[in-house]
């Protein structure tokens, strides 16, 4: 009976030794892809900045105060809009997916213009809209520098993988049960 128990656990042990080292393999997508990991963008009162999968943010207007009145849209479509001042968090989510992520760094307010820079910068790839097609990842459609470079946590699943290995592992238990048991 004893050594039934110590087989039973060295297969337990086997089995999660198997399941846990497995799994990543599979292709569980822990989190987003990247399509901007934390750069600066800079945007003068009136102008706007063209993210990737059509998103376009814009700086509508700049106050006395140092408030910049920001709006992000989609094909012509208001999504969020907001009024925010040197260390606030622009965040936008889209579902349970988070978007955008960006902090205003410095709000420069004068006689003739406004600029407003914001850093870092985070977009995350919206699954709900087709991926960008990343031509020169060295360039963005803004004539700036951009690493739109995609993070390799990309679910590249081999269909029916999963399935065939929670298949595989339960026969094995089993028959290892089998082979123990008759000892």
């Amino acid at each position: 009976m004893k050594d039934n128990r110590k087989y039973g656990a060295l297969i337990l042990f086997s089995f999660l030794l198997i399941s846990s080292t497995v799994i990543p393999v599979t292709g569980i997508q822990i989190k987003n892809t990247v399509l901007l990991d934390g750069a600066g963008i800079f945007i003068e009162s009136g102008g706007s900045w063209e993210f990737s999968q059509g998103y376009v943010f814009v700086v509508k207007d700049v106050n006395e105060d140092g408030g910049a009145w920001v709006e992000l849209s989609l094909d012509d479509i208001l999504l969020k809009d907001a009024i925010l001042y040197e260390g606030d968090y622009f965040v936008y989510s889209r579902g349970s997916s988070e978007i955008f992520n960006m902090t205003v760094d410095t709000v420069y307010y004068g006689s003739d213009d406004e600029l407003i820079t914001f850093k870092p910068v985070f977009q995350y790839l919206d699954p709900s809209l087709p991926a960008p097609e990343l031509d020169n990842p060295d360039v963005s459609s803004n004539g700036s520098e951009n690493p739109l470079v995609p993070d390799d946590t990309t679910d590249e699943n081999i269909p029916g993988f999963s399935i065939l290995i929670a298949i595989s592992s339960v026969m094995l238990l089993f028959v290892c049960s089998r082979i123990f048991r008759n000892r």
